[in-house]
């Protein structure tokens, strides 16, 4: 794996949603090709829940999260080529039934380009994380750890790679910088997450990028870098509400 890429959190501003970067360069243009406006409940999405008390609804608009444990929630589209996913988020205290930790703000995370070893689409999970060490993927965590980390890994299928990230002090792994306002959860504000995977070329390397608001957090230009697969929010002793899902592509 080629070195982590890191941004400052002052860098790059998008003045407008999924403007400001050159990987799809005219006459190519970002295109949806697929959206959840979360009127019409859960078809879209595949549910692993590690405790049968968790509750998640998709209506009026919005798609609510609570959980007293593990949680994945599946798109069940396989994602491929140059795309974007795009959704705002609001974290809210975790329900009462997540007993030691109700009332925290944590865990806005997620896998994407996700398939299992033989290239099959990830199987059916208890929800309980460890459960996921074997599904090579890539992983966000935003704010988790009780809003204390935010991290970037990479599952090969054997083990968890911490490729780099955010942590306060006394939990911080080597390498990592420590935690800011703009890679923790805030209570009440809504937030804008965007991912991008391409194919890298040689005038630029860059394969990955993770924004949470106008704040590049991660980038990466992989040796061997994972392109296409599946898409899951992931969290756990939280509650989350996610809006205007979207996924878009470079044509």
């Amino acid at each position: 794996m080629g070195p982590a890429l890191r941004l400052p959190l002052c860098g790059l501003i998008l003045t407008a949603p999924l403007a400001a970067f050159a990987w799809c360069e005219a006459p190519r243009k970002l295109e949806p090709i697929a959206s959840d406006d979360f009127l019409n409940g859960l078809a879209r999405w595949r549910l692993e829940a590690e405790d049968e008390r968790a509750v998640v609804t998709a209506a009026n608009g919005v798609l609510d999260i609570a959980t007293p444990a593990g949680l994945s929630l599946w798109w069940r589209q396989p994602l491929s080529g140059d795309y974007a996913i795009r959704f705002t988020a609001l974290a809210l205290p975790a329900p009462a039934t997540a007993g030691a930790l109700a009332g925290r703000l944590s865990d806005l995370n997620m896998f994407w380009n996700a398939l299992e070893a033989d290239g099959s689409e990830p199987y059916p999970r208890s929800g309980k994380f460890g459960g996921y060490d074997t599904l090579p993927t890539y992983y966000a965590g935003f704010g988790a750890n009780g809003n204390t980390t935010t991290r970037l890994r990479l599952y090969d299928g054997s083990q968890r790679r911490l490729l780099t990230g955010y942590a306060d002090g006394p939990i911080a792994e080597p390498g990592e910088q420590p935690m800011t306002p703009q890679t923790r959860l805030h209570a009440g504000q809504t937030l804008t997450v965007e991912i991008f995977s391409r194919q890298p070329t040689p005038a630029d390397p860059v394969h990955l990028r993770w924004r949470a608001g106008s704040n590049e957090l991660f980038t990466r230009a992989d040796a061997n870098p994972r392109l296409h697969g599946y898409f899951a929010l992931r969290t756990t002793a939280s509650r989350l509400q996610i809006r205007d899902f979207q996924v878009l592509q470079c044509r």
